[in-house]
């Protein structure tokens, strides 16, 4: 069967042939470089032989082409980039915003990194990591939150600006070489806004975007981040094949969130767990997340975001073993 079907079907319950993984991580340093940034990425495929790629862009890809400097330090945990530089420091600043050629610059970069993972790569189902706008905004504007309530109808129409460029970004993407989306929220939370701001500043714009990308891509997931997540009201808003969130940390298990919607998931793997690399630990997590998947059947077993910097190889390569045991006995 295709690759690709496979996930859709995955995602859709209709799979009977075999439990799905996927890791991802940020490669820092290596990905200021589409070349090398490429080569990270098919070098993790060939050592993992995952069923699913998500194309780990670095943190700030968006922010540059609006003037961010990517600093020389970076997250030591999850080894995404930074700004050297505040881009937004007063809310005049977001005058100084205007749209961008996704074809040229940092976006640009980024394309030629999909490009080149593809080229190797063609068969593997592959979905790249796409920001809300609101994430880029607060990217850009550490006081993001302020601003909205002091001054909504500017932020507002940056969101607009930002959402063409990021809607003009997936679609390349999409020609590029990627099968689909990965959005990323970090607003979708009970104490980042108010249910009015959250539905105005990031559900519109997230349903807005995914309207807009699905008549070329069968395949999009919504990564919900962060802890006390909205996830009902995510879930019921934004439609996608699929949901990604720290599901080991917080709710709902992947259990609770089979109650809630249909459709896929992306979850299943403790991230703490690998970072303390406890074996056993290891074992237990992975084993129940094969038996609850093996239940409901619409889960690719994976991290809820990047697996941190510090998770060693062999804490992974139990994960692949424990799966091929598991389909094994199938």
């Amino acid at each position: 069967m295709d690759k690709l079907q496979l996930v859709l079907d995955t995602f859709s319950g209709l799979n009977d042939e075999k439990i799905l993984f996927s890791f991802w991580r940020h490669f820092p340093l290596l990905d200021l470089d589409p070349e090398k940034l490429a080569k990270a990425h098919i070098n993790y495929y060939n050592r993992f032989n995952f069923d699913l790629m998500k194309i780990s862009l670095h943190g700030r890809y968006p922010c540059v082409d609006f003037g961010c400097k990517i600093a020389d330090e970076y997250d030591t945990i999850s080894g995404s980039t930074r700004c050297a530089n505040p881009v937004i420091t007063k809310i005049e600043d977001w005058e100084n915003i205007e749209q961008v050629d996704v074809n040229d610059g940092e976006f640009g970069k980024q394309l030629r990194a999909v490009e080149l993972i593809n080229r190797k790569l063609e068969f593997l189902p592959k979905i790249n990591t796409i920001f809300s706008p609101l994430m880029v905004a607060s990217k850009l504007d550490r006081n993001i939150e302020e601003h909205i309530k002091k001054e909504p109808k500017t932020i507002f129409e940056v969101l607009n600006i930002l959402y063409e460029v990021i809607s003009e970004f997936s679609m390349a993407s999409l020609d590029f070489g990627a099968d689909g989306l990965f959005i990323a929220s970090q607003h979708l939370r009970t104490s980042s806004l108010t249910a009015k701001e959250t539905n105005k500043f990031e559900l519109y714009f997230i349903e807005k975007l995914i309207k807009r990308v699905r008549k070329n891509t069968p395949l999009t997931v919504l990564h919900i981040h962060g802890e006390d997540i909205l996830f009902k009201k995510a879930t019921e808003r934004i439609i996608t094949n699929a949901y990604n969130w720290h599901d080991q940390l917080t709710w709902p298990s992947l259990l609770e969130a089979s109650r809630i919607t249909k459709k896929g998931f992306l979850s299943g793997i403790n991230e703490e767990k690998l970072v303390e690399g406890d074996k056993e630990a290891i074992i237990s997590n992975i084993r129940e997340s094969l038996e609850v998947t093996k239940q409901i059947k619409r889960n690719i077993l994976a991290p809820g975001c990047v697996i941190p910097l510090g998770v060693e190889d062999e804490s992974l390569d139990l994960i692949v073993k424990l799966i091929n045991d598991f389909n094994r006995k199938l």
